[in-house]
């Protein structure tokens, strides 16, 4: 399949991202939200874990959805459980077990991908129309494969890419790399670098409940100031049209 870039003034733009949304973040997710919402309103995308460590999503937490819902632009799938059960390799070390999608077998990603989008549709009234996987590693969940699944866009490190071939560059600010506190210190001053060098990337701040515990509140908030003194505003991806079927080509005549 041939990508595309997707037009876009990357100059004035950036966005915002909070990973693993569920209930047992309940209070990081609503620090984050009373900390930004004032800054950018609701334009920040919610990705939704649906049965964090296998603990599924229940009617005691519809309140909390119900914020979510109200309170974020996006709802993205992210993963079903988060952490993988099988296997391991170097970025499960890192990343404390939780690349979920790796060591995944076709039928056991096709059923958490249907598992996951049943749980999202039946709380928030509709599927979630992009994904992003656990510490960015897709396993075998690549673009096709969402698109069978009604997400048309995935979320990665360093570009979204579309069930059509298209191509978002970003350039993220990470906090939470790993349970070791120099490599989430180098995850944002590597996102300082990218911000400064890759002029043709979406600045992307990704946001994780462990930084608040790990104390980078202050440095998030200061890099979203930054970036809006710096004349650029916050949009949400499914606001460029990403999210969308792929549209057959047209046939001649």
């Amino acid at each position: 399949m041939m990508s595309e870039p997707i037009t876009l003034d990357y100059s004035r733009v950036f966005c915002v991202m909070l990973h693993d949304v569920a209930p047992i973040y309940e209070r990081h997710v609503a620090q984050f939200t009373s900390t930004l919402a004032p800054l950018i309103g609701n334009q920040m995308s919610a990705a939704v874990v649906p049965c964090w460590d296998g603990e599924e999503l229940t009617e005691k937490d519809r309140p909390f959805l119900e914020r979510v819902k109200a309170e974020y632009g996006n709802i993205q799938l992210h993963g079903f459980e988060h952490f993988r059960r099988k296997g391991s390799g170097w970025v499960s070390r890192i990343a404390d077990g939780k690349d979920e999608m790796n060591g995944l077998d076709d039928a056991e990603t096709d059923w958490r991908l249907a598992e996951g989008q049943k749980i999202l549709t039946r709380w928030f009234g509709e599927p979630a129309r992009g994904f992003i996987a656990p510490t960015y590693n897709i396993g075998l969940a690549t673009p096709e494969r969402l698109a069978r699944f009604g997400m048309h866009y995935t979320v990665g490190y360093k570009r979204v890419i579309t069930s059509d071939g298209q191509q978002l560059p970003l350039s993220s600010w990470i906090w939470d790399v790993s349970p070791i506190r120099f490599l989430c210190l180098l995850g944002y001053r590597y996102g300082q670098l990218q911000y400064r060098f890759r002029r043709q990337a979406c600045p992307c701040v990704v946001l994780h409940p462990l930084d608040l515990d790990r104390g980078f509140l202050p440095q998030i908030e200061r890099t979203v100031t930054r970036l809006l003194r710096a004349g650029r505003q916050p949009i949400l991806l499914e606001s460029l049209g990403l999210g969308q079927p792929l549209q057959p080509k047209a046939t001649a005549v």
